[in-house]
């Protein structure tokens, strides 16, 4: 993945429309998948997800797919409606839902990422 980041508000938004496209159950398995195949940080740098841009739903399917995958952050600052990632699995997990939502259903800033992505630029 390149790297093309959104902004926090596109990426919550991408969050909430990816739950809505895919369901619970739709969402939950594509993170397991992406999630499996991010391999491990370069560095310790993490970010965090708050349940007032994602909503609850997402928060606590992220939360129960990092356990699975063993991507818990060690002594992250997670709350009950925050999650901490590391911003490689993040950038890995936006990336991977860009690829999969349709191309309808993303703002232009999100298209614009998605084919930075594909392009390699």
């Amino acid at each position: 993945m390149s790297g093309n980041r959104i902004d926090i508000s596109q990426e919550a938004f991408l969050w909430r429309a990816a739950l809505d496209h895919f369901g619970h159950a739709g969402l939950y398995q594509i993170v397991i998948e992406l999630w499996q195949g991010a391999g491990p940080p370069a560095r310790p740098t993490v970010e965090y997800l708050d349940e007032d841009e994602v909503g609850p739903v997402v928060i606590n399917l992220l939360k129960i797919a990092q356990v699975e995958v063993d991507g818990v952050v060690p002594l992250g600052e997670d709350s009950s409606n925050r999650v901490t990632l590391y911003s490689r699995h993040a950038q890995h997990l936006v990336d991977g839902l860009l690829e999969r939502m349709p191309a309808n259903m993303l703002t232009r800033q999100m298209r614009t990422a998605r084919v930075s992505n594909d392009l390699g630029v």
